[in-house]
């Protein structure tokens, strides 16, 4: 039976485009250059998810000292050079959008200017014709306001919304704004999600259509 919801809010990277672990594995190796070891696990928990500046502030504070003037837009160019190579959409993403009937919207940590190149890159764009970024807010997630501007701006009140998500700080923003949260569990382990609110968890995207009642 399809579950009671208006409108589908999604999460950026990590559930519509694969860009968590290229960023994740820049990240690590640019803070081990800086003498700052992290593990995937710390990455995955404490970093992804959160914006940029939120994460080198984490970093610097965890490395005890600044992290030098030039990180941020070194890493900058190295995160935008990887994706302009390799970004792809999560595997499954192009069907399940094919198959929702509802008001869809997007709602990401990331910059606005990241989040349409991302979207361009992998012609996805036309899908969300309805999204937000960080800049659009005076706070990103964990938050609620992202996903609470995009309820809004669908006509939609966040109780009747899906947020689809993979970040704890993300779960914890789509619970904030009253949402019921799904969460993909392509890097996280579920019962992590789950302790962050989230309503279910799956593994694919065809587990997604599934549980949204998107399967004939």
């Amino acid at each position: 039976m399809r579950p009671d919801y208006q409108a589908i809010l999604f999460d950026c990277d990590g559930v519509i485009v694969d860009t968590e672990t290229l960023s994740s594995n820049i990240l690590k190796q640019m803070l081990h250059e800086v003498g700052l070891n992290i593990d995937d696990h710390t990455l995955h928990t404490q970093f992804a998810g959160f914006t940029t500046q939120e994460c080198l502030e984490l970093a610097e504070s965890m490395l005890g000292k600044p992290l030098p003037e030039t990180f941020p837009e070194q890493y900058r160019q190295a995160f935008n050079s990887a994706i302009q190579n390799s970004l792809t959409p999560i595997e499954g993403v192009v069907e399940l959008l094919n198959s929702i009937r509802c008001p869809i919207a997007m709602a990401t940590n990331a910059k606005r200017a990241e989040m349409e190149l991302k979207l361009e890159l992998i012609q996805l764009t036309h899908f969300f014709k309805t999204r937000f970024a960080v800049d659009d807010v005076t706070q990103g997630k964990p938050a609620p306001d992202l996903y609470l501007k995009a309820a809004d701006a669908l006509g939609v009140a966040p109780e009747d919304c899906m947020v689809i998500e993979d970040s704890l700080a993300g779960i914890q923003a789509g619970k904030a704004a009253g949402a019921r949260v799904y969460a993909y569990s392509a890097v996280l382990p579920a019962s992590l999600q789950k302790e962050a609110g989230a309503d279910a968890t799956f593994a694919s995207m065809k587990e997604l259509q599934s549980l949204l009642g998107l399967t004939s």
